[in-house]
């Protein structure tokens, strides 16, 4: 078989479906499309049935109920289902504006995006801002300038004796080289007692080997 559309013609109100043999091309059946152009018919082999595009946005199929399989069946005798009473109120969600009553029951106007998002960024739990630094230890948080060793190390020692970068550091280290000699704070006050004067090794000559790494003699 062979199917084409036709135009709504002149003087006339509905399209028609042309329905010919394939081999003789003899017209074997006439479809009426009240009302509407026919722009596109398909015929799918699976469900064995024909869709047709009309002009005015709708599609039309045609079925027989004992050789075709599925599709179309499948909805018709079907009742339209009911609207649910959630669908029905669907305006409960809008904000009710109420310009005359009282303060009490006031809303507040909606405000622009971007304002609502500024006024957002500066909620801390909104904005999920961290917990800012305290001056002291508190709920096992750790201060802000430390309360470690090494924290206690670094501003008492290292930041009190900081190198200026304008210094000459040759100068810098004769000078702790001069003070250690004269106050020694940190070895030499162990020793003090025991070894006051001290003792360095002597320098070998590398020609010389000890007993030890002379090779024997078999």
């Amino acid at each position: 078989m062979v199917m084409t559309g036709e135009s709504i013609n002149k003087g006339e109100t509905d399209g028609k479906l042309h329905i010919f043999k394939t081999a003789t091309f003899e017209k074997v059946q006439e479809l009426s499309i009240p009302n509407s152009h026919i722009i596109k018919t398909i015929w799918h082999p699976r469900l064995n049935q024909i869709f047709i595009g009309c002009g005015d946005g709708s599609v039309k199929i045609f079925f027989d109920e004992d050789k075709s399989a599925r599709g179309a069946k499948l909805f018709i005798g079907k009742k339209k289902t009911k609207k649910r009473q959630m669908d029905v109120i669907s305006a409960a969600s809008q904000p009710i504006i109420t310009p005359h009553s009282l303060p009490l029951f006031r809303q507040e106007k909606p405000k622009p995006l971007h304002k609502k998002l500024e006024k957002e960024r500066q909620d801390p739990v909104k904005s999920h801002r961290p917990d800012l630094p305290i001056k002291s230890g508190q709920g096992g948080r750790v201060a802000a300038s430390g309360s470690t060793l090494s924290s206690y190390v670094i501003r008492n020692l290292g930041l009190s004796k900081r190198v200026e970068d304008d210094q000459d550091p040759r100068e810098a280290i004769l000078r702790y080289a001069k003070d250690a000699a004269e106050n020694p704070y940190w070895i030499t006050p162990a020793y003090k007692k025991t070894q006051p004067n001290a003792i360095f090794k002597k320098e070998e000559d590398s020609d010389e080997e000890g007993e030890s790494k002379k090779p024997r003699l078999v």
